[in-house]
């Protein structure tokens, strides 16, 4: 099995090379989910963790979290509450907005996507 850190890194270069939608959240996810796919990365879209936690998109112990047009202090809020999750080991965030570059959130590694690369 893959170090979640490790794992975690495989899954932002795969989401950053990609050519992702950003006119909505669903046609993004759908575009990740399918440059994880071609990049034989094994996930689960709209995972269940928890009776009341839901992540975006799961591989292995590592949560992806795709976010197009909101506001960072409710992103901030979103990805502490999945890094308190004992089945969350690492965090994606994929997004297009302007993020700190922050390498960690609750004591576990949170690694960047930038959506916008992948059309440079």
């Amino acid at each position: 099995m893959t170090e979640p850190a490790i794992l975690a890194r495989r899954i932002a270069n795969a989401i950053s090379h990609a050519r992702v939608n950003l006119t909505t959240e669903a046609a993004a996810h759908l575009a990740i989910s399918t440059a994880l796919t071609d990049a034989g990365i094994e996930h689960v879209n709209e995972a269940r963790i928890t009776s009341t936690e839901r992540i975006d998109i799961l591989s292995g112990k590592v949560g992806v979290e795709i976010k197009v047009g909101h506001r960072r202090r409710d992103i901030w809020r979103q990805l502490e509450r999945y890094a308190t999750l004992p089945e969350i080991a690492a965090l994606v965030l994929a997004t297009g907005t302007a993020f700190p570059d922050v390498s960690e959130v609750g004591g576990k590694p949170l690694i960047i996507a930038d959506l916008s690369k992948g059309w440079l």
